[in-house]
């Protein structure tokens, strides 16, 4: 029987696939005894002030390290594309081809191995050198400054032309709940509407890429990606955020639902099963517990330097000039066996005592 429109959102609602968080051309996988981590429970910060709809920004300077008070212009309000027959058959594709996972086999992918591990591991040590500019190494980065803009991607270039990306929906909606127990000084209040939730689809038949994305002021919430071709998530996560946002102001980079190959069995079958830390991918507990990984360690290292984390870093030198700022920390929590991470950035205040030569155990 046919699927109804409801029911394949529903399915599909439940898969997030990050295929290719960042450019693929990356060689990044020992882990010695070490954790790096430190377990916690959910913060309980007071929520920081939300950024009032009526004032949304577009930040559009390639340049993230100017001053954020200099462009007050109101950005013009992004509205959903109406839906055509095109578009609802790229969704079906899409849908179609979603991979699925059951609850009650939480991690597919096989374990690493120890030479991958320690691939992963040196990749993540090039990311720590490339963010914080060690001995100049931002220069062989590859990453140049991001200037994607929204409108670039949902606007045509002429009249005959049709927009890069569609957009099937958008609005605004409470904190996701996956995430409610890492939100930190964010909105946290599920009854109100402090996140702008934005769906951009790039429309080729059996070639979909979807973008799904909430983004609210300081973070960047990545709830579903699958890119088959076109920008790199990178810059269109950059792209959202600096039409809402100033792009000093980003300081957390969310993913939900991690399936990632290299990711997932990394942190779920190493980190947490290997080690019996709690809070893994069995753990069902109603408080989910939360794991801290800590810049200049290995584990730290390694999981940068897996797609998502290289992603990230990608992003980090995409925004800012290398120098400025870098991921500090990585946090990571199950839920229902679903894995889900928060990557924090932080201003670099020296440079020269960044680097990532001699991880600490």
């Amino acid at each position: 029987m046919a699927r109804t429109s409801g029911r394949i959102k529903r399915w599909t609602s439940r898969v997030f696939r990050t295929k290719n968080g960042g450019n693929d051309d990356e060689e990044v996988p020992l882990l010695q005894a070490q954790s790096g981590s430190i377990g916690s429970t959910a913060p309980t910060e007071d929520p920081a002030t939300s950024t009032p709809r009526g004032a949304k920004r577009r930040r559009e300077s390639n340049d993230g390290a100017g001053d954020d008070d200099d462009d007050d212009t109101p950005a013009e309000e992004l509205h959903a594309t109406p839906r055509s027959a095109s578009m609802w058959a790229s969704s079906v594709s899409a849908s179609m081809s979603a991979s699925f996972n059951p609850d009650r086999i939480p991690i597919l992918q096989s374990t690493p191995e120890r030479d991958e591990i320690e691939a992963y591991r040196q990749a993540g040590v090039k990311f720590e050198d490339w963010m914080a500019k060690t001995n100049q190494s931002a220069d062989v980065s590859g990453v140049a400054q991001s200037t994607l803009t929204l409108d670039d991607l949902t606007k045509a270039t002429s009249p005959n032309d049709e927009p890069c990306f569609t957009v099937p929906t958008t609005g605004y909606a409470p904190p996701p709940a996956e995430i409610r127990v890492a939100l930190g000084s964010l909105p946290r209040n599920p009854g109100r509407n402090d996140y702008c939730r934005t769906s951009l689809q790039r429309n080729k038949y059996r070639k979909v890429s979807t973008y799904e994305h909430y983004i609210v002021r300081g973070a960047i919430i990545a709830a579903n990606i699958e890119r088959k071709e076109g920008p790199y998530w990178n810059d269109i996560a950059l792209a959202l955020y600096k039409y809402d946002a100033p792009i000093n102001t980003l300081r957390h980079v969310f993913m939900l639902h991690v399936k990632n190959d290299e990711t997932l069995p990394l942190v779920g079958k190493v980190f947490y099963k290997q080690r019996g830390l709690s809070g893994g991918p069995k753990d069902r507990t109603m408080t989910p517990t939360i794991q801290i990984w800590q810049r200049r360690t290995n584990d730290f290292q390694c999981i940068l330097g897996t797609q998502l984390g290289r992603a990230v870093g990608r992003l980090v030198l995409a925004a800012w000039p290398a120098g400025t700022h870098q991921v500090s920390e990585i946090h990571t929590w199950f839920i229902g066996g679903k894995l889900h991470m928060r990557f924090d950035i932080e201003v670099i205040k020296s440079a020269a005592a960044s680097g990532s030569a001699g991880a600490r155990p």
